[in-house]
């Protein structure tokens, strides 16, 4: 048996075991990306170093065998330089989005692919389900969003943008009735004790995109507005049909939010019976109240939608104790397209644009922009770990975006591959009749299924598992939606 170090922490392993073996054994998280269990380590990626303080050298964890008397830090600054680095250079030649842009224009962050894929497959009340998690009043804005994600819509390049507010308008219309039957979808938690009484001051778009928001937290939520109907500022709206409005904030009551309409607004009542208090209304701006957060009413009632969700998360944050954070997530950008990438992108969903009814239509029109792995992808998640720059090494010319698998269930986006060799193990070691291989030498080196065959030939036993341990979303089924819960 070998004894040795890691972090201050005694380890024994066996003979022949690496750094990497026994930092596990003491629940200590390295980070790898080209690591694969029962198999020789391929040393690519190089995330996995740790410092070995008796030489003062950085080694690859996963390689480097445990030996007698060994010291090893694993998170000191020199080892988080490297790691940082490491992600750096992994990225600067990286060729994909995690977020599209449609998704990354919206104030209010609607997820737009998976909404648009959910009309695509018929199933729009899903669809309006998701535009209703995220929107709050999504037919509202239907009305009155003046679209700003369709101005970022890749598929104008080719011919128009998508009409995506059109879109969530549609699909939103079935969720005004049987809100009791998705509460998992939208995150609420039914039947089960409130975590807190809130109260939001104001009615108006941020008011009710807050409320909805910490009632999906958890929270009991009473609205007060001295107006003797909710929806503030909304109700002028020349585009929008009152019977819209109403029939959204019909709905938030319904799904649990108290209105108390057309009485005065009394700060002491607020003090005495709620945990925490959101001012969404202008008059209260400068109102100085604990445990209170401020929600800034917009010109644009989609943006006012955002501030509202955005109040709701920080009172959370607040009431729990923690400290503010920004909640944004690692978003890895290729900017404007080549034409010749739209058209290749546009292969892709090309098959389906005259099938269905017209709003299918419409939908499979969407290039997929966004990553098909967000919530998996290892490179994203540490890239926010270690607080990596995508900028730092800026490469002299962006690689192509290329999509392989036209058609197929999985799909190869080569600009997302690292190259770590994981897949090429795993159908190896599957017997795979072709399975995938490196090709070419050098920096032109890549991952292909030999003689060009297809995909589906080459990965007739192994899709499930090579879609599983690819780090990034280079390898991907077609149709998954990982950050998508519906209840069957």
């Amino acid at each position: 048996m070998v004894e040795l170090k890691i972090d201050g922490m005694p380890a024994k392993v066996k003979d022949g075991a690496t750094v990497l073996d026994a930092a596990r054994l003491l629940a200590i998280d390295i980070p790898t990306l080209c690591h694969l269990k029962e198999c020789e380590p391929e040393t690519s990626c190089m995330l996995c170093v740790v410092k070995n303080t008796a030489t003062g050298q950085l080694v690859p964890s996963c390689s480097a065998q445990a030996t007698d008397g060994m010291a090893i830090d694993t998170e000191c600054e020199e080892v988080q330089a490297a790691r940082r680095d490491t992600l750096n250079l992994l990225l600067s030649e990286h060729v994909g989005d995690c977020e599209a842009p449609c998704t990354r224009i919206c104030p209010a962050h609607l997820d737009i692919p998976t909404m648009l894929r959910q009309i695509e497959r018929g199933n729009m009340e899903q669809a309006g389900w998701i535009a209703k998690r995220d929107l709050a009043i999504p037919a509202t804005l239907g009305h009155v969003c003046p679209a700003p994600c369709e101005k970022g819509c890749r598929r104008g390049q080719l011919d128009e943008a998508l009409k995506i507010r059109q879109s969530h308008r549609e699909g939103s219309v079935l969720c005004f009735n049987g809100f009791d039957k998705k509460h998992h979808f939208i995150g609420l938690t039914p039947n089960l004790t409130p975590r807190g009484k809130t109260a939001v001051v104001g009615s108006g778009a941020a008011g009710l995109s807050c409320a909805w928001k910490l009632l999906q937290l958890g929270y009991a939520v009473t609205v007060f507005d001295e107006a003797p109907q909710a929806g503030g500022v909304l109700r002028g709206h020349q585009d929008l049909p009152m019977e819209v409005l109403d029939s959204e904030i019909d709905w938030l009551a319904q799904a649990g939010i108290e209105f108390r309409l057309g009485e005065s607004i009394s700060l002491q009542s607020m003090a005495d019976g709620f945990g925490g208090v959101v001012f969404a209304e202008a008059e209260f701006a400068g109102t100085r109240f604990a445990d209170a957060v401020y929600a800034e009413e917009h010109k644009l009632a989609v943006k006012a939608v955002a501030n509202g969700k955005a109040a709701a998360i920080a009172l959370d944050r607040s009431l729990k104790g923690e400290q503010p954070k920004n909640e944004s997530r690692f978003d890895s950008k290729i900017g404007k397209l080549r034409d010749s990438e739209v058209t290749e992108l546009a292969k892709n969903c090309s098959r389906d644009e005259q099938a269905g009814k017209p709003a299918q239509a419409e939908a499979a029109r969407c290039l997929h922009c966004d990553c098909r792995k967000p919530a998996s992808c290892k490179l994203r998640q540490y890239a926010e770990q270690y607080g990596a720059d995508q900028r730092e090494f800026p490469a002299d010319e962006r690689g192509h975006v290329q999509l392989i698998g036209h058609g197929e269930a999985v799909v190869f986006e080569p600009g997302k591959c690292i190259k770590c060799g994981l897949c090429v193990k795993i159908t190896k070691r599957a017997g795979e009749e072709l399975g995938v291989t490196f090709v070419g030498r050098g920096y032109n080196t890549r991952v292909a299924v030999p003689f060009s065959e297809s995909l589906a030939a080459g990965l007739k036993r192994t899709a499930e598992d090579v879609v599983k341990v690819c780090p990034t979303g280079a390898l991907a089924f077609r149709d998954a939606e990982e950050n998508l819960k519906l209840e069957t």
